[in-house]
């Protein structure tokens, strides 16, 4: 069985090495809620514009987008790119009740339902929101208000007002962080 990783880590390693393979230097860190979802202080290490220019495309080749904010790069995935964490779709599977990761599975298992929809802002927000949350230790991702119940009531909102898009992206990112969290549960990590 091949190992999953933590989908939001794994966004996060993908875009460290797109900068360092572009020869920027520098952290790579998850910000808090808002739009962006990774920051990189590596143009305060770049000697010109045009290092600068480099790194931002290097990230577009991996499929982010980035804004240069005060000497810092804010890093979103390219819609693109969360749209492909849908593409595979979720292997449908039975929920453990009485298991700890019950609340994400039962979320994605609804979420999962939902047809594929053009992302909105909110629905694009809901995808970026769920990566941010779950790069979290599993304890704090499965807490109240910092935890799951803020994505359910983001995507209630959501669904009040008739927009269904990026509830399928966001099932994704949980399906495989269910699985990532339950492998190292069965390896003792």
């Amino acid at each position: 069985m091949a190992r999953v990783t933590n989908p939001a880590l794994g966004m996060r390693d993908e875009a460290r090495r797109a900068l360092t393979d572009a020869g920027g230097r520098g952290f790579v860190r998850f910000l808090p809620e808002g739009a962006a979802l990774l920051v990189s202080d590596a143009p305060r290490r770049c000697a010109s514009d045009e290092e600068v220019l480099a790194l931002a495309a290097a990230l577009g080749r991996a499929g982010f987008s980035a804004e240069l904010q005060n000497g810092l790069l804010l890093i979103t995935p390219s819609d693109e790119r969360l749209r492909a964490l849908a593409a595979g779709g979720a292997p449908e599977r039975a929920i453990d009740w009485n298991g700890a990761l019950h609340p994400v599975a039962a979320l994605a298992e609804r979420w999962r339902k939902e047809r594929p929809a053009a992302l909105s802002a909110d629905g694009r927000a809901l995808i970026v929101e769920t990566l941010r949350l779950l790069w979290q230790p599993p304890e704090r991702v499965l807490e109240g208000l910092n935890g799951l119940n803020g994505l359910r009531a983001r995507a209630a909102r959501m669904l009040r007002s008739g927009d269904r898009s990026g509830l399928r992206e966001a099932a994704a990112v949980l399906d495989a962080w269910i699985q990532s969290v339950s492998q190292r549960q069965t390896k003792g990590f």
